[in-house]
């Protein structure tokens, strides 16, 4: 299991990070948006937010915690979330079951045995056959996760410009009206809609529906 979270403010993703680590503790990670640059930190086991302290001036704060999986039984910071590619950045919680399919038709050169960096590696491949010369994240993203079976619940993170995305299908996620994600619900928190692509408004704080893709929903992958 691995659960996904974030928040505008540094108090409360530790929140949710203490509300979300049950789900996982073989390894956790947090980043921190500033308006262009993401600050990566990864660990093996928990963290102690009085020995790793966050820059509380920061625009926005995600974090993963994570079980291990059947790929990577052992720690390693390339192995661990979240995943990046030169444009983008994901963290994931669910199981990808078409991995091997992907693989093969798209993309043999990514050799990182996880599932989750498949996905990075695809949006980012829809990105650089693009020809239009507008960027558009949101069909990057909608094509990418159209290629996807299995479950999963993201937030991904356009490193060019730091917008937030969510989504999901199967895989639980939850966000509420000042800007908050959590894998595990709380008060005023309401289910991210499969097939929606959500991304966050930083003049509102609010996070808004951008766009929307196909999927077949598998079962809940709790």
């Amino acid at each position: 299991m691995c659960a996904i979270f974030g928040s505008p403010h540094a108090t409360m993703v530790e929140i949710l990070y203490d509300a979300n680590k049950e789900r996982g503790n073989f390894a956790s990670s947090i980043v921190q948006l500033t308006e262009y640059e993401q600050h990566v930190i990864k660990k093996e086991g928990d963290i102690d937010f009085e020995k790793t302290k966050l820059d509380k001036k920061n625009n926005y704060y995600l974090g993963h915690v994570q079980a291990p999986t059947s790929a990577q039984r052992k720690w390693h910071y390339d192995t661990s979330h979240p995943f990046e590619t030169m444009s983008w950045m994901v963290f994931h919680n669910g199981v990808i079951t078409n991995e091997e399919s992907i693989r093969n038709r798209h993309l043999s050169h990514v050799l990182n045995p996880v599932d989750s960096a498949l996905i990075v590696n695809l949006i980012q491949q829809h990105m650089e056959r693009d020809e239009s010369k507008k960027p558009n994240p949101i069909k990057y993203i909608k094509k990418a996760l159209e290629d996807l079976e299995g479950s999963f619940a993201l937030s991904i993170v356009d490193c060019d410009t730091n917008e937030l995305y969510l989504a999901r299908v199967g895989s639980a996620l939850h966000y509420n009206n000042v800007g908050c994600f959590s894998t595990m619900p709380g008060n005023n928190y309401k289910e991210v809609p499969e097939g929606t692509i959500l991304r966050l408004n930083r003049k509102t704080g609010k996070f808004n529906k951008v766009g929307s893709f196909k999927y077949t929903s598998p079962f809940l992958f709790i």
